[in-house]
C-alpha cells in the first residue's frame, strides 16, 4: 500500500504541474487547467457559504468530501500536491522524530480554529481562507517562484549547452521545444515575489521543527477532511501480537499514534500513508487495515474555549477589517482584469491561486499580485499594472482559467468591447503637450477598430518665431477599452504620458454576461 500511495502521490502532483504548464498562451487543451485546483475540499463549502447552494463544477472535491468518512484524510495523504512536496522536503531537511517534537502537538487546535474562523469571517463576506488553501497555496508559489526560477536556469543551461560544438544541433532542438512546449517568450517577472516566496519557504522551513508541520497544526482543508473523518469506517487495527516497539508512532509523519499505546490512531490525523504498517516487524505483522462497520470515534482537538476565542478573535478581525480608512488615491489604481465581478464580489470569490496571472498573455507583465492598500483582503489579488504589460486584445485567457468565477468567462467578442479602464494623458510627461513635437506611438498601437485615441492638429509657435503643426493626442471615452497598450508602449523613460485608471470599468455580474451573449451586437461602456 505504501507503493501504490507514493505512486498516486507522484501521479497527482505530475499531473497539476503539467495542467500548470499548458495554462499559457495559446491556450488550447482539452483538459481545464483549473481543473486541480477544484480539488480542494474547501471550495464546496466556501462557494456554499456564498451562494447557499452546491455547485457541481466543484466535483472533484465532491467526492472526496464524500468518500472522507469512509476512507479519512486519503486526499492528505495521497493526492494534495503541497503534501506530496512537504514529503519530499522532510527527507531534505531531515525533520525530527515525533519524540523529540511532542511538544507541538498541543497547537494541533490552530488548524480548526483557522477553519472555523475563516467560516465565521466568510459568513460576513470576508473570504480568507484562500490564502491558506493547500492548492492555492501552491499554485500561487508555482506560478510566482519556482516556475519563473526553473525556466531562467533551463533557458541558460540550454543557451550555454548550444555553444559546445558538437552538442549545438541537439540542444537547440531541445531549447526550440522547451520555448513552444513549456518555457515563456520571455522570462516572467512578478511583484509580491518576496512575500510569496517567504510564505512558502516558512512552510517548507518547518518541516525542520517536525514532519508535515502545516498539515498537522495549520491547514484548514486538513483540519475539514479530520472533523469528517472522526467516525471513519476503514480503520488502522493493531494486534494482539503487537510488541510495542513504537517503529509505528516515531515513523507516523502526522503523530496520529500516541506513544505509550500503539495500539490506538486518531482518526483525525491520520492521512492513510500506511507508513506503520510498513514498519512493522515482519515476524509480528501486528497492524492491519479493514473496514470495521462500528467504529469507535476520535474526538476533534478543539474545545469549547478555544472556539470562544477563535469566534471573538474573527469578530474584532471583522470590525478591524471594516472601520479602517481607505485610501481613495490607492483605489483609482486598481484595474482588475476584464470580466472580473464587482469589487466586493471579486476579493469574496477569489482564492489568490494567481492561476489568471500565470495564464496572462502578457507572462509577468500586464496581470500581477497585488500588495495591501488598505486592508490585508487586497493582498495577492490580481491587478493590472499597465506600465509592465498590457491585456492583449485578442486574448481572453483569465477567465477562462478561474476556478471560482471570480473572473468571469468571457467571450473574446465580448471582452473586446467590455472596458476594463480608461486611458488619460499626463499633459506633463506626453510628449506632443510638454515638448510639442509629434509622437504618435500610443495611437498607432491602440487595437481597437476605430482607434480610441485621435489626433487634433494645432499651430505651435517656436521661440524663434517658426510654426509647425503638431498632433496633440486625446481619447474617446466611449471607444477606450483601457488595455493599457498605450501605457506599455510609451516611449517616455519611467512614468509614462499616459496612464489607466479604472474610470468607465464595467464589472459584469453572471446574468449580465448571458445578457450580453443573447445580444452580442450590443456595445458597454459605463462607469461602475
Amino acid at each position: 500500500m505504501v507503493k501504490a500511495r507514493k505512486i498516486s502521490q507522484i501521479f497527482f502532483i505530475l499531473f497539476f504541474i503539467f495542467l500548470f504548464i499548458r495554462a499559457r498562451y495559446p491556450y488550447e487543451v482539452r483538459i481545464q487547467s483549473d481543473l486541480f485546483l477544484r480539488f480542494s475540499p474547501l471550495m464546496p463549502l466556501f462557494d456554499f457559504i456564498d451562494t447557499l447552494r452546491i455547485d457541481l463544477i466543484f466535483w472533484p472535491a465532491l467526492l472526496i468530501l464524500l468518500f472522507t468518512p469512509f476512507l479519512g484524510r486519503f486526499f492528505c495523504g495521497w493526492i494534495c500536491p503541497l503534501g506530496t512536496t512537504l514529503d519530499a522536503g522532510s527527507k531534505i531537511v531531515k525533520s525530527p522524530s515525533n519524540r523529540k517534537t511532542e511538544k507541538w502537538h498541543k497547537l494541533t487546535y490552530l488548524k480548526f480554529a483557522i477553519l472555523f474562523g475563516s467560516i465565521i469571517l466568510a459568513v460576513f463576506s470576508l473570504h480568507v481562507w484562500g490564502y491558506f488553501d493547500p492548492l492555492s497555496i501552491f499554485n500561487r508559489a508555482l506560478t510566482v517562484v519556482f516556475y519563473p526560477l526553473a525556466t531562467l536556469f533551463a533557458d541558460h543551461i540550454l543557451i550555454g549547452i548550444t555553444k559546445i560544438p558538437f552538442l549545438e544541433d541537439p540542444a537547440y532542438a531541445v531549447y526550440d521545444f522547451f520555448k513552444t512546449s513549456v518555457m515563456p517568450e520571455n522570462q516572467a517577472n512578478y511583484q509580491q515575489l518576496f512575500w510569496i516566496a517567504l510564505f512558502i519557504a516558512a512552510i517548507l522551513g518547518a518541516e525542520k521543527i517536525t514532519r508535515r508541520f502545516w498539515c498537522r497544526y495549520l491547514c484548514p482543508a486538513g483540519a475539514l477532511l479530520g472533523f469528517l473523518s472522526q467516525f471513519r469506517f476503514y480503520e488502522r487495527i493493531v494486534g494482539e501480537e503487537c510488541p510495542s516497539c513504537n517503529l509505528c508512532q516515531k515513523e507516523c509523519k502526522m503523530n496520529a499514534i500516541p506513544e505509550g499505546d500503539v495500539k490506538k490512531t486518531s482518526k483525525v490525523e491520520c492521512i492513510e500513508c500506511f507508513n506503520c504498517g510498513a514498519v512493522c516487524p515482519t515476524k509480528y505483522n501486528a497492524i492491519t487495515y479493514r473496514w470495521r462497520w462500528k467504529p469507535y470515534h476520535t474526538p476533534i482537538d478543539y474545545n469549547r474555549r478555544q472556539f470562544l476565542t477563535t469566534t471573538a478573535g474573527s469578530v474584532a478581525a471583522i470590525g478591524l477589517l471594516n472601520i479602517g480608512l481607505k485610501d481613495r488615491k490607492a483605489e483609482a489604481k486598481l484595474i482588475r482584469p476584464p470580466g472580473a465581478l464587482p469589487e466586493d464580489d471579486f476579493m469574496d470569490r477569489c482564492i489568490r491561486c494567481l492561476q489568471c496571472v500565470r495564464i496572462c498573455e502578457s507572462n509577468g507583465g500586464c496581470l500581477q499580485p497585488d500588495q495591501i492598500h488598505n486592508n490585508i483582503m487586497e493582498l495577492w489579488l490580481p491587478v493590472a499594472v499597465m506600465r509592465e504589460g498590457y491585456c492583449a486584445y485578442d486574448c481572453n485567457l483569465c477567465g477562462q482559467v478561474c476556478p471560482t468565477d471570480a473572473i468571469l468567462p468571457l467571450e473574446l467578442a465580448q471582452k473586446k468591447k467590455t472596458p476594463m479602464g480608461l486611458a488619460h494623458f499626463d499633459k506633463n510627461l506626453c510628449i506632443p503637450y510638454a515638448r510639442n513635437e509629434d509622437c504618435i506611438v500610443c495611437e498607432e498601437h491602440c487595437p481597437t477598430p476605430d482607434k480610441a485615441i485621435k489626433f487634433e492638429v494645432k499651430d505651435f509657435m517656436a521661440p524663434d518665431g517658426s510654426v509647425r503643426k503638431v498632433k496633440y493626442p486625446y481619447v474617446i471615452k466611449d471607444l477606450c477599452i483601457g488595455c493599457g497598450i498605450c501605457e506599455t508602449k510609451c516611449p517616455i523613460a519611467g512614468q509614462a504620458g499616459i496612464f489607466v485608471t479604472p474610470e468607465n470599468q464595467k464589472r459584469l455580474t453572471k446574468d449580465e454576461v448571458g445578457v450580453i451573449r443573447e445580444n452580442p451586437n450590443e456595445t458597454y461602456s459605463s462607469p461602475y
